[in-house]
């Protein structure tokens, strides 16, 4: 893909999501690993596909709206209108699967698949346009490492932790409404989150994931990787470009948001988003997905507002030391995930020294504190109960 050859910003995003991510899922066995049927798949299904929502009655679900207009494409009156993945739907133990089957069909949704599978941009609502905007559907199969449930708890504390980060002026995708079926699962209910396709603060014109940066693209190998033809659209010398507009930029984020929130932000290659405009030579970084732990003491010991959500929050339910739990945010998530990859594709395109790019890293760090020696990282096993343990890897860390 070459960028002069794509004129439409949501095209492009689409297309970055679904096919330049050659090459960036080696980090661990199992992140290629997609338990999705080859029509929904993001790099091999069709370009769209019909999300069927049902109509949920106030006895039988529930949901919380921020006050977006975008909720209105999820509600009738007192109606939630519950989206469901096609793959959800025919999951072994899908739980209240004959209440769901029992509800009346809403209108369906046009949606393209995001690079995880089970997030999806929503382009049309009952076959007319909508505001392109992300839904975040349960998924209860593999994905990855997990399997990808979407209960109420995790809904509850995705919009606090939006929000929060919305109060720190973090620049992140908010997400602003959600809803689940309920049908007396109690904390088992499940559902789905709508999250908008722009921060609150205006962010440049263009908008790739992370990975589009240095991954190939799946249709055009031969192509050279994004992250060459920005450098070369800005005309900046690469280690310049790579240092100040990429690596600096999410260490400060990732360092300024654990302080301002008590959050460790998971900035790998999927969920941060490069953002660009070479005309007014302008890029931004921001973050999405608020799936995130919240550290109950530093929240404390700067006296935050807001209380504490239902779900993440160490040590209550994450029975880990703090961290730990940070090292595999920061140096696992961005550093050896996402960083890495940044690091080697300017090291063979241009030379650029590891090293100098190690050096712009530590000189952005401002949290040394709150990190251990050494490297946290999952153990090698997958839990059929959907747990997860960290182990001390002993790899001194590279980015701080």
């Amino acid at each position: 893909m070459h960028l002069n050859d794509v004129h439409d910003p949501i095209a492009l995003w689409q297309y970055a999501e679904r096919y330049l991510g050659v090459g960036t899922r080696t980090y661990s066995p199992y992140a290629a690993d997609l338990d999705i049927a080859e029509r929904y798949h993001p790099q091999r299904g069709a370009a769209t596909f019909t999300l069927p929502t049902f109509r949920v009655p106030t006895n039988l679900g529930g949901h919380h709206d921020t006050g977006s207009p975008l909720a209105a494409h999820y509600r009738d009156g007192d109606t939630l209108l519950l989206p469901v993945h096609p793959n959800t739907l025919d999951s072994p133990g899908l739980a209240a699967r004959d209440v769901l089957l029992s509800l009346e069909p809403g209108p369906a949704l046009t949606a393209v698949p995001s690079a995880n599978a089970r997030t999806v941009f929503i382009t049309e609502a009952a076959g007319r346009p909508v505001e392109p905007h992300f839904v975040k559907l349960h998924y209860p199969r593999r994905l990855s490492r997990f399997t990808r449930r979407l209960r109420r708890p995790v809904i509850d504390l995705q919009l606090w932790v939006s929000a929060d980060l919305r109060r720190a002026g973090t620049p992140v995708l908010p997400e602003v409404f959600g809803g689940w079926l309920d049908a007396g699962l109690g904390d088992d209910a499940w559902g789905f989150l709508v999250r908008a396709a722009r921060p609150d603060t205006p962010a440049p014109r263009w908008t790739v994931p992370l990975f589009a940066l240095y991954g190939r693209d799946l249709a055009a190998p031969a192509d050279p990787p994004l992250l060459q033809q920005l450098v070369d659209a800005f005309g900046e010398p690469p280690a310049d470009f790579v240092a100040t507009r990429i690596i600096a930029p999410m260490v400060r984020l990732w360092c300024d948001t654990v302080v301002a929130t008590g959050c460790p932000l998971e900035t790998h290659g999927q969920n941060t988003l490069f953002t660009f405009d070479a005309g007014t030579r302008r890029t931004a970084v921001v973050y999405r997905d608020c799936a995130v732990y919240v550290d109950s003491h530093l929240r404390a010991a700067a006296n935050l507002p807001g209380g504490l959500p239902p779900a993440n929050v160490i040590p209550r339910d994450v029975p880990l030391a703090a961290d730990e739990v940070f090292s595999l945010a920061y140096d696992s998530f961005m550093g050896h995930h996402a960083l890495n990859y940044v690091a080697a594709l300017a090291a063979t395109v241009w030379g650029v020294d590891e090293a100098t790019l190690h050096a712009a890293a530590r000189a952005a760090f401002t949290t040394p504190q709150l990190l251990p020696a050494s490297t946290y990282y999952y153990d090698n096993v997958l839990y059929d109960n959907g747990d997860w343990k960290l182990v001390d890897t002993g790899r001194p860390p590279r980015w701080r």
